[in-house]
């Protein structure tokens, strides 16, 4: 992989993990909704932030590796 490759796999990873944060965001407000309102609040955020991390570098993960072919 030369270095052209390489930007452009990073800039693919970092426009998905853009929609990833937008979507873990949602995702997160969703569960809270639903599931979490009887739930402590300092656990409900930690759970909220670990899902939300975890979409972000999922999704980075996949932009960095399928980007070219899923925006094509």
């Amino acid at each position: 992989m030369n270095l052209s490759n390489f930007l452009k796999n990073a800039v693919y990873a970092i426009v998905f993990g853009f929609m990833g944060l937008i979507i873990g965001i949602w995702t997160s407000d969703v569960l809270y909704m639903v599931i979490f309102k009887n739930i402590d609040r300092v656990t409900t955020i930690y759970i909220s932030v670990g899902l939300i991390v975890f979409i972000i570098i999922s999704a980075s993960f996949l932009g960095f590796a399928k980007g070219k072919s899923l925006l094509e």
